[in-house]
């Protein structure tokens, strides 16, 4: 029989699930520039005019599997949390929040390109890892 879920734990898998809904629109909209002819490249790129198209797309499946990941380790059995996969829980969502706003300071066009944006990112970042380290507790139990 499974363990009873901790409030603890209930709460932190709100917080993570809530953070990737936000950031759904976000990654839709990372899969309409795929075939989007005004996300092309100039003709002199010598990788294709559509080479923006296939960075899209390997965004779009590497946030997938970053949430999948993620996911299966908070909803799945209590043996799945434990440090490790909290640091890799962790190492995940910030290679998934941290291109959000990694490049502005060196260059303006690596920013978001709305108020709308910026403030969906920061909504879908802070409740994410919110759930990460408000769960942390979850991840150090002794599981069986």
């Amino acid at each position: 029989m499974a363990n009873p879920v901790s409030r603890r734990l209930f709460i932190a898998r709100v917080l993570v699930v809530l953070g990737f809904v936000a950031g759904l629109g976000s990654l839709w909209s990372t899969f309409t520039h795929i075939g989007d002819p005004l996300y092309l490249v100039t003709p002199e790129f010598g990788g294709g005019s559509a080479h923006a198209w296939y960075h899209a797309l390997r965004e779009a499946f590497g946030d997938i599997a970053t949430i999948i990941v993620v996911l299966l380790i908070f909803f799945g059995a209590d043996r799945y949390r434990k440090p490790s996969s909290w640091l890799i829980c962790l190492i995940l969502l910030l290679g998934y929040y941290l291109p959000f706003w990694v490049g502005m300071p060196f260059m303006e066009e690596l920013s978001a390109p709305s108020l709308q944006a910026e403030l969906n990112h920061i909504s879908q970042a802070v409740l994410s890892l919110a759930g990460l380290f408000y769960g942390r507790a979850e991840f150090l139990k002794k599981n069986s």
